[in-house]
This record gives C-alpha cells, structure tokens and sequence, in this order.
C-alpha cells in the first residue's frame, strides 16, 4: 500500500518533467498515433493537444519519416536511438526545419511500448547559417573586387599617363586627335571609378542584360564609405 502514493508520485514527477521539457515532445504508440506532446509541441506545430490525441503522427511527421518509424518497430529490441535532420507540418500547413530524434520507450527488456521523438526548432540555426553563408560570400566577392581592381588599374594608370602627356602636346597636334584623347580620359577615369568601387561593395545587387543573364549592377549594389587619410568618411 506504501507503493502506491510513491508510484502515483513518480509519474506525477515523470508528467512534468515532460509537459515542462524545453524542447517539443511527441510520444506514440506501436501504431504510431501521438499518446502525449507537450507545450512545446504545441507551440512548434500549432495544433492544440485535444486536436491531434490518437490521429497518426503522419498529421506532423511526412511519410518518408513514417516508414522509418515503422522500421523501427519491426526492429524492435535491436533499435536505440537515431535522429535526423528533416522537416514537419504545422498546423498551418508550412513546413518547419528540425532535427528529430526518434527513440524507444520500452516495456521490460525486449517489449516495445511505442515511440518517444524529441523535435528541435532549427529556423534560428538556418537562419545564422544564412547570414554566415552571405558574410562568407560577401568577403569572397570583396577579395575578387579588391584584386580585379588592382589588376584593372595597373594598366589604366600607364594608359592615362600616356594620354595625358600627349594632351600636354595638344598644340601640336589636330583637333580630332585631342578631341579623341579628351575622351579617352574620360573613360578612363570612368573605369578608374568603377574599380575603386569594386571592393566597397557591402549589398550587390544585379540587373538583368542581354538574354535574359544576370549581372552585377554597380550602381545599383549598396557601397561602404570611402574612407580619408584621417579615417573620416569621404565624399562619393
């Protein structure tokens, strides 16, 4: 009769533990229909626990999972534990990143009782492993811009010295020929100020050209500020 008050104790022990559990809890049954979840679970996947009680976990879990489930019980004794990264429906009918791990809850040494799956929220982390991805493609793209802009002003800046010191000579020569050389200098510093924007490049941004193909937009692409000599802004 003393066991009693302790075994109820345990349990009531056991259910909190559960329903307080930080991350969402789904325990099924050997037909795989939800028994338990837990506020959690009902905060991850929008259905209320009286909305989801003995339908299969198939209203949550997609069916490539389900076979894996139903391995697991013909498995039985010879299964642990395995989790995986997949997906799971809301309520709302979107699809939610989670790692899901899926172990035995069993009765004795050899019976199986049913399933207990662990489900963890993993937008957060997609969402870091986002902005990490674009940090990482962004300080590859400022590389390639710093070097293509070296390699481009290298020999602009042998191509404007030469065209200016035959500017410096314009009196000798023709008034098409210095028309022309006015204008090299233009595009030349044209290409000049487009190279120096390359590397500060911090949004690129692209415009559709020519056959439909994508390309960066320069004008278009968000810029850091050129800094001066004193480490002040300076003027674009």
């Amino acid at each position: 009769m003393k066991d009693k008050p302790r075994r109820r104790e345990s349990r009531d022990h056991l259910a909190k533990v559960f329903e307080s559990f930080p991350e969402a809890l789904l325990s099924l049954d050997t037909g795989l229909r939800i028994v338990m979840m837990n506020a959690a679970a009902e905060e991850l996947t929008g259905f209320r626990r009286q909305e989801i009680a003995r339908r299969r976990v198939n209203a949550v879990i997609g069916v490539a999972q389900l076979r894996y489930m139903t391995g697991i019980l013909r498995e039985r004794g010879s299964f642990t534990t395995a989790s995986f990264i997949t997906k799971i429906r809301s309520k709302e009918g979107g699809e939610i990143p989670v790692r899901l791990v899926v172990s035995p809850l069993r009765r004795g040494r050899r019976g199986l009782s049913g399933i207990l799956c662990v489900v963890s929220d993993l937008r957060d982390v997609k969402r870091i492993q986002g902005k990490l991805l674009e940090a990482e493609r962004l300080a590859a793209l400022s590389e390639i811009a710093a070097g293509l802009s070296h390699a481009i002003n290298n020999p602009l800046c042998a191509i404007l010295g030469n065209t200016q010191l035959l500017l410096m000579e314009s009196d000798r020569l023709d008034a098409g020929a210095v028309k022309k050389l006015r204008s090299i200098e233009r595009e030349i510093s044209r290409i000049q100020r487009v190279a120096e924007r390359l590397p500060r490049i911090t949004r690129p941004a692209s415009s559709e050209y020519v056959g439909g193909r994508r390309m960066l937009d320069i004008e278009a692409s968000g810029h850091a500020r050129r800094r001066s000599p004193r480490g002040r802004p300076a003027k674009q």
